[in-house]
This record gives C-alpha cells, sequence and structure tokens, in this order.
C-alpha cells in the first residue's frame, strides 16, 4: 500500500507540473525596504531527485525499489526541476509582545514558475536544537518542504524557541503566538522574493500541518481569517494532532501511555507564558519534578529542568521515562477532571483551544486525518475537532485510517500531494 500511494502521485507529477504558474503581478525592483526581512542565513539548491530521494529516507520508503527508481529517473530526465532552499531571519514577536528575531526556511523554484504558496508549520521536534533552518544549513532536506517537489513556493516558520529565541520554550500550542509567527514569516519571505528575484508572491496559500503541526496550520488559518492580513486561505490539511489541550489530557489520563514527551512541554510552555506558577512537586513525579538541570538526582537533577532544557530529543526522553504516563506524571494527572495544581492550566488551555474558540468561515476547506491507533496523539483529538466543527456547521472531512502515528504521516503525505498535483 505505501508503494502505491507513492508511484501513484509520482506518476501524475510527470504531467501536471509543467502547468501554468499561478498568476502574480510582476515585483517593483524600486521597493527594497524591508519590515520584516532582516538577513538571509543560507541557501541550498537541489533537484527534484535530489528532493524525491531525500523525502523517501524522511518517510522510511526504500528507493531502491526499482519501480519507483524508474520513475523517479524518468520525471528527473523530463522536468530538470531546480529548487532553491533559503533561511531568513525576520521580525516578530513573542507573546509577550517583545520584538525577537524568528527564523525559518522556504523553498522556491529557480525558474521563478511556482504552481502556488504552501505553508507547512513545522512538525516541532522535543529538542530546541532541531528546526527546519537548522537543518538546511546541515545541507539537507526537511520534509516538511515536500509540496515544494511538485514546483509550489513552500514556507515553514520554525516558530518560537530556536535560535535566537532558544532562551523560551517552544510554544506548543500557544494559538495566538503560532498565527502570528507565521504571518511575520510570510510577510518576510514576500519582501525576500520581491528584493532577490522581483517576483510577487501571491495572497493565496493551501497550509497543510501534522503532530504538532496540526495545530499549528489551524492557527496559521485563524490568524489570517480572523485578522487584516489580505491572505486568502484555500484550504487546510491537518492530521494527527491535539486541538483542545484539555481533551488531550483526557485522553491520555485514560490510555495512561504515551511514546512521546509532549505533554511536560506543553506544561512547561504554558507555565512559562502564563506566569502561572506551578508547583513541580504537583505535577511530576519519580524524579521528574526534579528542579535543578543537572543528570545527577543527588543534586536534584535528573528531572524536568534537565530533561526539557532543549537538548534532549524525542528518542533520549523516551528511553528515560517511557511510555507508561505513571513514570512520571503525579497521581492528580489521571483524574478525567481537572484536580490540585492542573487547575492553573484551565484557562490558558481554554483559550487556546482551536476547537472551541474559532468558528471556521463556512467555506474554508478543512482536511482532517487522523488514526485510530495513533501511539503519540489519542485520536479522540481529532473526533472532538470534527464534531465540534460539524456542529458549527463547518467544510471539514475526516480521514480516521489506521496505523501508528508515523505510518499514518506518511499517508497524510501522501494524500496532500495528490491533491496539489489535481489542484
Amino acid at each position: 500500500m505505501k508503494r502505491f500511494f507513492l508511484i501513484l502521485p509520482l506518476a501524475f507529477m510527470v504531467f501536471w507540473t509543467g502547468c501554468m504558474p499561478q498568476d502574480a503581478p510582476e515585483g517593483n525592483p524600486e521597493q527594497n525596504n524591508s519590515e520584516y526581512f532582516v538577513e538571509e542565513l543560507g541557501t541550498l539548491d537541489f533537484t527534484l531527485k535530489e528532493g524525491l530521494l531525500a523525502l523517501l529516507a524522511e518517510i522510511g520508503i526504500e528507493d531502491t525499489d526499482p519501480t519507483i527508481a524508474k520513475v523517479i529517473d524518468f520525471i528527473d530526465n523530463i522536468l530538470s526541476t531546480q529548487m532553491r532552499v533559503v533561511t531568513i531571519s525576520y521580525n516578530t514577536f513573542d507573546p509577550f509582545g517583545n520584538p525577537v528575531l524568528g527564523t525559518g526556511a522556504f523553498v522556491y523554484p529557480l525558474d521563478l514558475q511556482a504552481r502556488g504558496v504552501v505553508e507547512v508549520p513545522p512538525i516541532a521536534d522535543l529538542d530546541q536544537e532541531t528546526s527546519p533552518s537548522l537543518v538546511t544549513e546541515k545541507g539537507r532536506f526537511y520534509v516538511e518542504a515536500f509540496p515544494s517537489l511538485l514546483k509550489y513556493i513552500t514556507i515553514t516558520p520554525d516558530m518560537l524557541g530556536v535560535r535566537y529565541t532558544r532562551h523560551m520554550p517552544r510554544p506548543y500550542l500557544h494559538d495566538a503566538s503560532n498565527g502570528l509567527v507565521a504571518y511575520h514569516m510570510r510577510k518576510a519571505v514576500e519582501e525576500y522574493l520581491l528584493q532577490k528575484e522581483n517576483y510577487q508572491l501571491s495572497n493565496k496559500s493551501v497550509i497543510m500541518g501534522y503532530s504538532l503541526g496540526g495545530p499549528s496550520a489551524l492557527s496559521m488559518a485563524k490568524y489570517y481569517s480572523t485578522n487584516p492580513t489580505g491572505i486568502r486561505v484555500d484550504k487546510v490539511f491537518t492530521g494527527g494532532g491535539a486541538y483542545d489541550g484539555l481533551e488531550a489530557f483526557k485522553a491520555y489520563a485514560r490510555t495512561e501511555r504515551n511514546d512521546y514527551l509532549a505533554i511536560p512541554w506543553i506544561i512547561l510552555t504554558m507555565d512559562y507564558y502564563y506566569q502561572l506558577g506551578l508547583d513541580y512537586s504537583k505535577i511530576f513525579a519519580n524524579g521528574m519534578e526534579n528542579p535543578v538541570d543537572s543528570p545527577d538526582p543527588a543534586q536534584g537533577g535528573d528531572g524536568y529542568a534537565y530533561w526539557f532544557n532543549g537538548k534532549h530529543g524525542s528518542g533520549s526522553l523516551h528511553r528515560r521515562w517511557g511510555s507508561d504516563l505513571r513514570n512520571y506524571m503525579h497521581e492528580d494527572f489521571f483524574s478525567q477532571e481537572l484536580q490540585g495544581e492542573f487547575i492553573k492550566l484551565q484557562e490558558c488551555m481554554k483559550e487556546n483551544s482551536l476547537a472551541l474558540n474559532w468558528v471556521p468561515d463556512p467555506f474554508l476547506d478543512i482536511h482532517l486525518l487522523h488514526s485510530d491507533e495513533d501511539n503519540l496523539v489519542p485520536v479522540e483529538c481529532a473526533d472532538f475537532l470534527y464534531k465540534t466543527f460539524k456542529e458549527q456547521g463547518c467544510f471539514i472531512h475526516y480521514i480516521r485510517t489506521t496505523g501508528d502515528h508515523y505510518v499514518a504521516s506518511n499517508e497524510f503525505i501522501m494524500i496532500a500531494l495528490l491533491y496539489l498535483i489535481l489542484k
């Protein structure tokens, strides 16, 4: 099945990537003043074949399959597409309203015959030393750039919590921040292309996000549609995400398992940005509550301050704490109603609920995908969003698929690619 999902979009690419690009007015070379764009940090050029092979490696598909290899060679020989990834810094604001430098990466075809604009927020790694711009500067293709293989200008902000804002936690599930920072990234890309290529970026976008990028995708669509941005969102693809923090906590409390230690990061994020003053001895347990940034438990380390200092990835976190939430969460977490110290999280979690605090335009087409076997984010998160949006009369389609979080991510990418091919 995985092989079929890949070959079909690859075959269509031959016939569709040569279509006429999306109309865009000519830019004015005199307009070179930047309000958002600050600096070009690096560039990386690659061919269609190089991008496809990198994407296959990222999603775990063997490029040694003779049929796939032949299709890729055939496409590359016909299209000979060259793309450029650019990493930039730009002006934005943190959730406190302070001006900060954001960073991100975007891809555009060097012949400027772009078929449109796709915005893909990052999947959000658990460490703070991995981001699309940093991956690019190491000479690698970042997986969120997959729409660029079909000659779409693809924009991915790092979001906050990396590089120049490394001192603050990643704003997981922080609705307003993610929408604002993504909008400023888009404006910076618009200024860059006008200055460097005399190309005017279209005001239309398709937004796609998976995992922790799923709610970010909706936050971006929400920000664009509820503020005077002048940006029109044609469609949103979202999958594998948590769209209401409290509903997610209820699902985790019921299953008592999670293979991805995002829960502590979300709590730390909300505490930092909303200044909740949480007592972590009543949030975590079994040493996770230790407040010293040290690996030594005798010094008060080997707890949240050490493991969530931004230097540890999902693999090392899982090896230390495992999948059983009772290994590190306080007993109060496992109640179906908030109690104890967790009550302090209630208001900020409600404020950032995309399911409850936004009624999308009825003409906004939302495609939702989630696996009922997801081992990282419970499927109840998507069920709740779908039910709520449907009751509000929103135009939403839901694919409740199978397979773990990563298998479903491959399906998400293939469905998104098929849509972009046929668009």
